[in-house]
């Protein structure tokens, strides 16, 4: 089977063009059900860790509030988000997908629908 790799979407301007075609060229994607985006921190590609549900995320806080933080910005109430983050799935739908600064170590997430 072929690799699948990341597109480069939504880069911060402070991650060098070199980290972007590691990610999006040489960096084994994952499959989500819409466009998949690599999340940054520090000026890097973050560290994929994979698919979380609800019960994952609830171990890093910093991911969480950053998957409130998107909802606030598309308008979602807070209890329409806290009832779309209790339904996350790891192996279903909706999904989060979990990443690690490798700098600093902050927990990031994004969040999929199918």
């Amino acid at each position: 089977m072929a690799a699948m790799f990341s597109d480069a979407v939504d880069v911060p301007d402070d991650v060098p063009l070199s980290v972007v075609e590691e990610i999006t060229r040489r960096t084994p994607g994952f499959a989500g059900w819409q466009q998949e985006a690599w999340l940054y921190h520090c000026g890097d590609g973050a560290a994929f860790l994979g698919p979380a549900g609800y019960r994952e995320l609830e171990a890093y806080p910093e991911a969480l509030a950053m998957l409130r933080a998107d909802h606030r910005r598309y308008g979602w109430s807070p209890a329409d988000t806290e009832e779309f983050l209790r339904g996350l799935d790891r192996t279903g739908e909706p999904t989060a997908y979990l990443f690690r600064c490798l700098h600093c170590n902050t927990s990031l997430a994004s969040w999929d629908i199918g």
